[in-house]
């Protein structure tokens, strides 16, 4: 490990070997998990804005797990649905589910190539709502390497 420090700021070179060590647990690989904030659109990136919750993704071979969590409710008769969404690309839309009363979402599934999705995007449904399609995006989060491939 290397430690440097310049003025008020710390360099530790050590960063990869963590993030690769953390990587291993109970000796099997975990891919590519992340655990980002969950945002309003804003300023110069798509998800900017004022944080709404978080979302962590643990993709493992073919099993992706995807919890979530926000920190406000929504409006009165309609409920907040996960996504995850292929941006870019076909642009098409998977519904992970309606998160529960208490604002959390636990989704798991298989997948062939999770890695195909670009963000996970949060809306705000009507209750008990008949159309499959996906309303206007309320909150979200880019997902980063290895997703987007």
């Amino acid at each position: 490990m290397k430690l440097t420090i310049v003025g008020n700021r710390i360099s530790i070179t050590v960063i990869a070997m963590i993030m690769t060590a953390g990587a291993f647990f109970g000796g099997n690989l975990v891919y590519g998990q992340q655990t980002l904030d969950i945002k309003t659109p804003g300023g110069n990136e798509a998800f900017g804005g004022e944080k709404m919750g978080t979302v962590t993704i643990v993709p493992k071979e073919h099993t992706v797990n995807v919890v979530a969590n926000m920190t406000s409710p929504p409006k009165e008769g309609t409920v907040f649905e996960g996504w995850l969404s292929d941006v870019g690309g076909s642009d098409y839309k998977l519904s992970l589910g309606e998160f529960s009363k208490n604002g959390t979402l636990d989704y798991t599934t298989t997948m062939v190539n999770p890695y195909t999705y670009t963000q996970f995007i949060v809306t705000q449904e009507p209750f008990e709502d008949p159309d499959p399609n996906a309303a206007a995006t309320l909150a979200g989060a880019e997902l980063v390497s290895p997703f987007g491939q």
